[in-house]
């Protein structure tokens, strides 16, 4: 949905705990809910160059780095079952494939699946596990593929409405994406705030809640289902306890991130979701 005149607030201040130390500002489109990381930097990829930027790098060996692993694992499994519910018969483009995961478990399981990841350091991790991915679209057919999916890769989109008009372009008339999206409306957001690792920036050029994603798809797109990521309030809450230099920061973040599904069954806003969404005819 394109905006006309879009009204936009000062929301929060943030910091990029992860790598630089810089402050950032984000502003809300009262319009769309879509909160907007100021300034964006245009020399984006810099800000990926570290090797604890786990989703481009799973040679670590760290305690929370197998913590993630594992439970990358765990959800590998629901994305495989989620995604081949609706590819029966169809091909499969995963955009941000990082180290290549999700396609390397469909194409075990027979599906025709392809993967997309600008990440040149990603694509070598991805190449080392045997799995060759896409470092561009341009060979992408309109109306080929049957499923998108898209895990926590559209808000570090510089142009969500052309990534968005492109996805479009390329599902089959009955096609789906399925989209994962951190939730500023969490419990956990709400916690840490400013230390929410959920907000990531500059690497989340974009920040979305259930409401946002209703209106930048609308007119396009609608959304069929919604379901939690359980295990990212625990991931997101350790990391904002770390930034917040907590004592105990591991213990401290499993708490709250139970607390934020707990929160999550009565309040409907868990840490992440995915949705699931179909093209309109």
């Amino acid at each position: 949905m394109k905006d006309n005149a879009p009204t936009y607030t000062h929301f929060l201040t943030v910091q990029d705990y992860f790598l630089t130390q810089e402050k950032f500002e984000l502003y809300k489109n009262e319009q769309t809910e879509v909160l907007k990381t100021t300034p964006q930097p245009e020399n984006l990829e810099s800000y990926y160059e570290s090797e604890n930027y786990l989703s481009h790098d799973d040679s670590q060996d760290s305690f929370f780095a197998r913590c993630y692993q594992y439970a990358k694992g765990w959800n590998l499994k629901s994305k495989k079952s989620l995604i081949g519910k609706y590819a029966v018969d169809g091909k499969i483009l995963d955009i941000g494939a990082g180290v290549g995961d999700v396609v390397g478990a469909l194409k075990k399981s027979g599906y025709d699946a392809v993967g997309y990841e600008p990440s040149k350091k990603a694509r070598i991790f991805a190449a080392r596990k045997g799995i060759e991915l896409l470092d561009q679209t341009d060979s992408i057919q309109p109306n080929s593929i049957k499923v998108i999916s898209m895990y926590h890769v559209l808000e570090h989109v510089p142009d969500y409405d052309k990534q968005i008009a492109d996805i479009k372009n390329w599902l089959q008339e009955d096609g789906v994406l399925i989209l994962a999206l951190p939730n500023y409306n969490s419990f956990d957001a709400k916690w840490f705030k400013q230390h929410w690792a959920g907000y990531d920036v500059p690497r989340h050029l974009f920040h979305f809640n259930k409401r946002a994603v209703r209106n930048v798809f609308q007119g396009d797109f609608e959304i069929v289902s919604t379901k939690p990521m359980w295990f990212d309030s625990f991931y997101v809450s350790i990391l904002s306890a770390r930034y917040q230099k907590k004592k105990l920061a591991f213990v401290y973040g499993i708490i709250i991130g139970l607390i934020s599904n707990i929160a999550a069954l009565f309040s409907k806003e868990p840490s992440s979701i995915v949705y699931v969404l179909k093209k309109r005819k």
